[in-house]
């Protein structure tokens, strides 16, 4: 779900325009909460009883249902009302249909996202499911139909992409999970796949290697190194993973809290755009009762709490995919699949994918080359059979973590390390995942392995959650997770780690403190402290005094706090620099190819920091006069980051040419950079610049009361566009505050008035 997937909205909208869409389309007139609720159809439905539906200001809904088929279908009903018009694009995208209403520019997409399968990946899986299960997918479709049967207008982006509705499966819900769940580790791989032909390939593998070759530790293990420190240091002179799939979540025990039970916080890391990929919703069945956040389109929670769990969960970067070189294999051990892309505006396209016995030969794909000329293939876990809705179904239900952890054991894409809170008085950390059994250590390159068989082949044993760690209580009293692996494990459960500034800042915050309240919580959300952001500045600094050029460095620099606050004047200043030095330093080490790849990834400041020591005097001083210039006209342009660093409501249709700026719902100063606790990343910059990626929902759960569970969304609810509701959340979002999402009764009556009723048919 990342950017991956507004980066695929993004071009499927520029690809349209371009492809002769209309660009008269207007946006819809503002319209409020009230009329947006009014307008939802409730007549002559198929459900069995009448179904209550409760909303309050932020449209927020609140459903409860006499059995879960009819749960299921109210929640189809309500997610097509909030979402249809982002619903249909994600569900374009995987099954790559994306030019059928985008035209030739989306063929070459569509091709690509057809190899890999992910609708080929829910057909093979959607007999294997239980019969709830079914069910369940079933009712949520057909109330998606419902609500699209009774459209008077249709959502803006149809009518822009002049296309007409078309009937949902749960195909189609399999199939966009499959896709949420893409893993990060082939994305990373196939990034890295452009630097494998240079002579220098073997270096800079070495420097992945050097650290993650061995997984960090949790924060369960890192008792000797309280402040990170040592960590930061001993991991200077690495290469490490990819920006783009992050996430914090943390439960302290009752010990440590002002109300004597456990807490827990939980804030994803994924694509900053409107709408947001998240709505919020409460759930009343027989066999749930639950509130958190939804994807939209999906009939799950994938954070949230019920009477008896909280909880939260950050991408573990699981090592459950390799890119196998299937270049020798003979042509008899492919099959091929055929399939036709409809192109608007163009002729369809007839394409096969091979697929070998490792999985689909990604290279045939027209978007993944590898310059070395080999074919090769796409292992990923996601492929296989695995069931992530019963899992979360099952979660959603439980009574403890060891329910939890059991409705784990079907679980596969993405990895996940998920964070507990539970009503007995329980805090956990625990991996779900399914994970080749491999030994520990790393092969000489492992962006591409050769294939395996038999004995020697690592996924003949597929690792559960059930043989994967779990950490209950450990004698500290809380538990934290920023994408670190979650404990040592029998497999290296990832190998594209991330650094450790999030687990370090939240470790050292949590350690000391006594009497945790939501407060705290709250404020630790938005903490912006970087310490590799002072690594490098220190470094700079450094390599300043000994170039001649120390006088150069003002203050506010040299005695800045590595704090990302929207109000800092050092902030500004390092970014200014390092956007002035980046390019002159990979010019002058041949690596500019090398900078395209690293720039975005989560170390790319401690990377710079070595690379800038690579450099010999006489090209460390151009560098850095270089860097001196760009940061002396940043800070004569700005005065502190938020002026440069911008938080952007961006709707995907933001990129289209000559009509974006109308898709354009907020601007406003952010904190926050690459790898603080409220991460709000963004490419090395010294002009004014928004956040891609970064915290974009929230949500704090005291287990002492079964109604204080706030969350809030980076955004807003509803997807109509230039409704109230969706941007009305900004500013809560900027002031830290939350929208509480109760589970008694008499707590939703008074947070939820207004009240809708689905009716079945006379």
């Amino acid at each position: 779900m990342t950017r991956r997937i507004s980066t695929l909205l993004s071009t499927v909208a520029v690809a349209a325009l371009i492809g002769g869409c209309s660009l008269l389309t207007s946006v819809p007139e503002p319209v409020d909460v009230g009329n947006r609720i009014a307008a939802l159809e409730t007549a002559g439905l198929d459900v069995a009883a009448p179904v209550e539906i409760r909303w309050n200001e932020h449209m927020v809904p609140w459903i409860t249902a006499e059995s879960d088929a009819d749960g299921a279908y109210a929640l189809g009903y309500v997610h097509a009302h909030l979402r249809l018009g982002q619903m249909e694009i994600l569900r374009r995208a995987a099954s790559g249909r994306l030019a059928e209403v985008a035209g030739p520019l989306a063929a070459d997409l569509d091709q690509t996202l057809r190899t890999i399968g992910y609708r080929r990946a829910a057909e093979a899986n959607y007999p294997a499911l239980p019969v709830e299960t079914k069910l369940w997918l079933d009712r949520f479709a057909e109330g998606v139909n419902a609500y699209v049967a009774r459209l008077d207008e249709l959502p803006h982006e149809y009518r822009l992409f002049a296309f007409e509705p078309k009937p949902w499966s749960a195909i189609d819900v399999l199939a966009f999970g499959r896709l949420a769940g893409s893993d990060v580790n082939w994305l990373v791989s196939i990034g890295l796949l452009g630097l494998t032909d240079r002579e220098d390939w073997p270096e800079i593998w070495d420097e992945v290697m050097r650290f993650n070759g061995g997984s960090l530790p949790s924060i369960a293990d890192l008792e000797e190194d309280r402040d990170g420190g040592r960590l930061l240091a001993a991991l200077l002179f690495a290469l490490g993973g990819d920006a783009r799939a992050g996430s914090n979540a943390w439960a302290v025990s009752g010990a440590r809290t002002a109300s004597g039970a456990p807490m827990l916080a939980t804030d994803p890391h994924l694509g900053i755009t409107v709408p947001n990929i998240w709505l919020l919703a409460g759930l009343k069945t027989p066999s749930l009762e639950v509130v958190g956040m939804m994807p939209a389109g999906m009939p799950v929670f994938g954070l949230g709490r019920n009477r008896h769990l909280a909880w939260g969960a950050t991408n573990l970067r699981a090592r459950s995919s390799d890119l196998i070189d299937v270049s020798a294999l003979p042509d008899s051990a492919f099959t091929t699949v055929r399939e036709e892309v409809p192109i608007r505006f163009g002729f369809d396209r007839d394409i096969e994918i091979r697929v070998s016995p490792y999985g689909p030969v990604i290279t045939d794909a027209p978007m993944v080359d590898d310059p070395r000329g080999r074919q090769l293939a796409l292992r990923w876990v996601g492929q296989g059979g695995s069931d992530e809705l019963s899992a979360y179904m099952d979660a959603a239900r439980a009574n403890d973590v060891g329910e939890f952890r059991a409705a784990m054991e079907g679980f596969a894409i993405p990895g996940l390390a998920f964070v507990l809170a539970a009503a007995d008085g329980d805090i956990a950390i625990g991996t779900a995942a399914r994970l080749p059994a491999r030994p520990h250590g790393a092969p000489d390159d492992l962006v591409v392995q050769p294939p395996a068989s038999g004995e020697a082949d690592p996924w003949n044993t597929l690792l559960t959650a059930s043989s994967l760690p779990w950490i209950v209580n450990p004698e500290k009293g809380f538990v934290a997770s920023a994408n670190n692996p979650t404990a040592e494990a029998v497999t290296p459960l990832t190998i594209f780690d991330t650094p450790p500034d999030r687990i370090s800042v939240i470790e050292s915050h949590l350690r000391p403190t006594r009497n945790v309240d939501r407060e705290f919580m709250a404020k630790l959300q938005r903490n912006t402290h970087s310490p590799s952001a002072v690594v490098l500045r220190d470094t700079i600094v450094e390599a300043a005094e000994k170039a001649g050029l120390g006088s150069r460095v003002p203050d506010e620099l040299a005695q800045w706090n590595g704090d990302y606050e929207a109000d800092s004047r050092g902030a500004l200043l390092l970014e200014g620099m390092i956007a002035g030095i980046a390019t002159p330093v990979y010019e002058a080490l041949g690596e500019v190819d090398v900078l395209e790849v690293v720039s975005r990834w989560a170390w790319f400041r401690m990377k710079l920091a070595r690379d800038l020591l690579r450099l010999t005097p006489e090209q460390a001083r151009a560098a850095l006069e270089k860097g001196f210039e760009e940061m002396e006209a940043a800070g004569e342009e700005f005065a502190v980051w938020g002026d440069m660093h911008r938080l952007q409501l961006r709707h995907p249709l933001a990129n289209a040419p000559l009509i974006g700026g109308r898709y354009v719902f907020g601007d406003v100063p952010a904190g926050g950079s690459n790898e603080t606790v409220m991460k709000s990343a963004h490419s090395p910059a010294s002009e004014r610049h928004w956040a891609f990626y970064g915290s974009q929902a929230r949500q704090i759960s005291d287990m002492a009361d079964p109604d204080e569970n706030h969350f809030v969304l980076l955004g807003g609810q509803d997807g109509w566009l230039n409704a109230e509701g969706f941007s009305d959340q900004l500013p809560l979002w900027q002031r830290g505050d939350y929208i509480r999402l109760p589970l008694t009764r008499k707590a939703v009556e008074a947070a939820f008035p207004t009240v809708t009723v689905l009716r079945p048919r006379k």
